[in-house]
């Protein structure tokens, strides 16, 4: 039978390979930090100052003022306070308003605006599945046969009926509520898509 362990050559040789990376007993190399590019140096680029135009020099000498006896006042000298002299960075040319999360960006924007997204992606779902479409069939229908009837009452409660489920539902979980108010939407774009053929 043959002695399957490893000899002193073979240890010295995994010893080798293990310290340079190479072979499954290898040691990890320790994370290096990422060189810098050229998107570091434009991110790190302070913004342009703006241009201020200085006063134009006169061509000619003002007269020389005659020394008087007081002493020039000395000028004040700003000290640096401790904890103070970090370098501070200087705003970004494209940054103009301070960093936040997406959390943040999100609660920032205007009521009416995601008012306006919720419903409109609403109503495109929607359209997508044929709703929109169905409403202003429904809609010609009416206008056609007559606005008072029981039929067109039918139709007049189903549409209540999706407006008291959107309004049921909006505290619920976004996704639950977003698919409540489908129904809806799609009820007011139908309807204002309506166009009479006369």
């Amino acid at each position: 039978m043959t002695d399957t362990r490893p000899g002193a050559d073979e240890q010295r040789m995994r010893a080798i390979l293990r310290t340079r990376g190479v072979g499954p007993d290898a040691i990890p190399p320790k994370p290096t930090t990422r060189p810098r590019d050229w998107l570091d140096d434009i991110l790190d680029t302070p913004a342009p100052k703006p241009a201020t135009t200085a006063p134009p020099r006169p061509t000619t000498e003002p007269e020389a003022k005659q020394p008087t006896s007081k002493p020039a006042p000395k000028a004040k000298v700003k000290r640096k306070k401790p904890g103070k002299d970090k370098a501070q960075h200087a705003p970004l040319a494209w940054d103009t308003s301070p960093r936040q999360s997406l959390a943040d960006a999100i609660d920032r924007i205007p009521p009416r605006i995601k008012w306006l997204t919720y419903h409109a992606s609403a109503a495109y779902l929607g359209w997508t599945i044929g709703l929109v479409d169905w409403v202003t069939y429904v809609t010609a229908w009416i206008a056609d046969t007559g606005l008072i009837g029981a039929q067109a009452g039918l139709w007049y409660a189903a549409a209540g009926g999706t407006f008291l489920l959107h309004r049921r539902t909006r505290g619920w979980w976004l996704p639950v509520a977003w698919l409540a108010a489908t129904p809806a939407s799609s009820v007011v774009v139908g309807v204002l898509l309506y166009a009479p053929n006369k």
